[in-house]
């Protein structure tokens, strides 16, 4: 089969996203999902602290926090055009997942060491290859893993402060057609990126007490660059027909590649504001900087002459806010519930926006609760229901020397399931 060189640059050019707004997975807290973040860095009770805000371990004891959420989502897409025999249709590509989360606090010397394992963005989904998405992002698989080392430190009655070292590993695979009907050929070639990479990233950040009784929480995070090796494999074998050069094979083969991903700094303000002596009300705004990732560059070497060749796909992503508002009430005999609404726009757009990802803005209704035993071990529960605005997708494809668009509709719910426990070692 004959293709231009753009359909496979475009094809290989597009990164894998997560189910939550942008690619980013919040439930890094069985606490904090309970009460929609409301409050999350000002927090001086949880050893997840190392992942909101360190400087809220700095007066823990010896814990060990560990959790699990089980996310359950309903997600359909429908194409509103068809292309060649990709015939109009509707998908569910998103399956059951689960995001583990571990945490461990020390007091050392002055302060309090703390170690953390989270899972920030992640995600799993796939379209049947006649469906029009494939072009776009038939599977995708991302996986990031963070290792954070903490130490928080009082530095007065009334201020903490805290940092933390994050090594951050990141795992993509991702398939789609780079050739099929779309040039009136019976083949098809399916190309598949695979990469990994590592980076290190810092979080920093402060809580102070307030002359109420209440806390305010101030963190930030260094939004990090992965840069990405891994290969490009081609299932079958076709012809490139390059400008200038003229018309080269190219075999199915594996061909090296890299790419830059590039990941949004966070930065949060937390309020935790006593109303009575059983009663918090909590609040949280997070700034993203999603702005960073304007595009990814894939650069992959094919057969000589051809050499290493760059694309770059345009992602446009914007820098947005969140809010949250919660409350928290001890009940006493152990118990504690707590409930919060957030607020979590989008940082895609209806042009841009890929098939991996049909994001829309999202409305998070959460409940939660905790029980401490008497042995003083803290069990801790959680749901959430994710309302997501529906969205449409227009997503550029290169065909030859046609750019083609590939439309779809998304309609998208998530319900999270929570479960996690609190250990002393003290």
């Amino acid at each position: 089969m004959k293709l231009k060189y753009v359909a496979v640059a475009v094809a290989m050019a597009s990164t894998p996203l997560a189910q939550a707004a942008g690619f980013y997975l919040k439930e890094q807290s069985i606490v904090s999902q309970g009460a929609a973040f409301a409050g999350a860095a000002a927090r001086q009770d949880v050893a997840s602290s190392v992942y909101f805000n360190p400087a809220g371990i700095a007066e823990m004891g010896s814990q060990i926090e560990g959790g699990v959420h089980l996310l359950i989502p309903d997600q359909k897409v429908t194409g509103t055009a068809a292309i060649g025999a990709l015939s109009i249709a509707e998908q569910e590509p998103l399956s059951n997942s689960t995001i583990p989360n571990f945490y461990y606090t020390k007091p050392i010397g002055d302060g309090v060491a703390g170690f953390g394992i989270s899972a920030p963005f992640g995600s799993k989904n796939e379209y049947a290859e006649n469906f029009i998405g494939a072009l776009d992002s038939q599977y995708v698989q991302l996986k990031t893993v963070d290792f954070s080392f903490a130490y928080g430190q009082k530095l007065n009655n009334n201020v903490r402060l805290g940092g933390a070292l994050v090594y951050q590993t990141v795992d993509i695979e991702q398939r789609k057609l780079v050739s099929s009907v779309l040039l009136g050929q019976a083949s098809t070639a399916i190309a598949t990126l695979k990469g990994d990479s590592s980076a290190l990233g810092i979080t920093v950040g402060a809580q102070f007490d307030l002359e109420n009784g209440g806390v305010l929480g101030i963190t930030y995070k260094k939004g990090l660059e992965q840069d990405v090796e891994g290969t490009t494999t081609i299932s079958n074998a076709f012809t490139m027909d390059v400008p200038g050069v003229g018309d080269i094979p190219i075999p199915a083969d594996s061909y090296n590649a890299t790419g830059t991903l590039k990941l949004p700094s966070m930065t949060s303000i937390s309020l935790i504001h006593p109303i009575s002596d059983r009663t918090d009300l909590m609040f949280d705004v997070t700034r993203y900087g999603w702005s960073a990732y304007d595009n990814l560059t894939v650069n992959t070497t094919w057969v000589a002459p051809l050499g290493t060749q760059p694309s770059v796909s345009e992602q446009n992503y914007s820098d947005t806010t969140s809010f949250s508002l919660g409350a928290e009430h001890r009940y006493g005999n152990g118990w504690t519930a707590r409930a919060g609404v957030h607020l979590d726009p989008t940082p895609t757009n209806d042009t841009d926006r890929s098939f991996s990802t049909p994001d829309g803005d999202r409305t998070w209704l959460a409940f939660g609760a905790s029980k401490e035993t008497d042995s003083g071990v803290i069990w801790d529960f959680a749901y959430t229901h994710i309302k997501v605005d529906d969205t449409t997708l227009n997503r550029a494809i290169a065909a030859g020397d046609d750019i083609l668009t590939a439309s779809a509709t998304a309609e998208s719910t998530f319900n999270i399931i929570s479960i996690g426990v609190r250990v002393p070692l003290n």
